[in-house]
């Protein structure tokens, strides 16, 4: 990504405050751990993928090169300007940009679901209902692929009061209940913020499972 990729994210991030997570663009570092395990051991068959909040595309550089034909790589993002670009930037690919929020979007299920929504931002029940949205659109033996800041969760759980700091402890709890899905998770360093990148599977009773 080039320096004016990243002014434009910096605008984006400062206007856009609850939808964007940061103000500048992931790390290479980053991206590349979030793209890793999207192609890691594919089966012998098209791939359905999916990536949510994609912003200026970083991900999506890294692999879309590396898809198939016959895959299906669909990207799902709100911010009317990230789409514009992605669609500028990734016409020439097999990429499907949808302008919508997550919640909105039906399609058939995935096997792959790559995300950088800034869940941190959001309302607790929000969070619930796009984790369940991910359970929804994936394939039985699908995972997603999602990051997250390392201990900026529990700093704002400590620092922040009233409503705002019982939205971020929910948000905690989420995330600790989501751990038995955990399959692999990698710390990332190099990116500013430090991230957590993890790897989970969907439940086997989507409907039963408690967040």
């Amino acid at each position: 990504m080039n320096f004016a990729d990243g002014l434009k994210f910096l605008s984006e991030g400062i206007r856009e405050q609850t939808t964007v997570g940061a103000v500048w663009p992931s790390s290479p570092a980053l991206c590349g751990k979030m793209a890793e395990p999207i192609l890691r051991d594919r089966p012998d068959r098209p791939l359905r993928i999916l990536e949510v909040g994609a912003g200026l595309g970083p991900v999506s550089e890294i692999l879309l090169p590396q898809i198939r034909a016959d895959d299906v790589y669909d990207i799902v993002e709100l911010n009317p300007k990230f789409c514009a670009h992605l669609r500028d930037k990734f016409g020439h690919t097999p990429a499907n940009v949808h302008e919508l929020s997550i919640l909105d979007f039906k399609a058939d299920s995935y096997d792959r679901i790559v995300s950088g929504l800034p869940l941190a931002n959001f309302p607790a029940a929000m969070v619930e209902e796009i984790y369940r949205t991910f359970f929804r659109l994936l394939h039985p033996d699908g995972f997603f692929v999602m990051f997250e800041y390392l201990v900026i969760r529990q700093a704002l759980a400590t620092v922040t009061l009233g409503p705002d700091r019982r939205r971020v402890r929910r948000i905690l709890d989420i995330e600790k209940n989501l751990l038995p899905l955990q399959r692999e998770q990698v710390d990332i360093l190099a990116n500013v913020p430090p991230a957590r990148v993890r790897v989970r599977t969907r439940p086997a009773d989507p409907e039963a499972f408690v967040l």
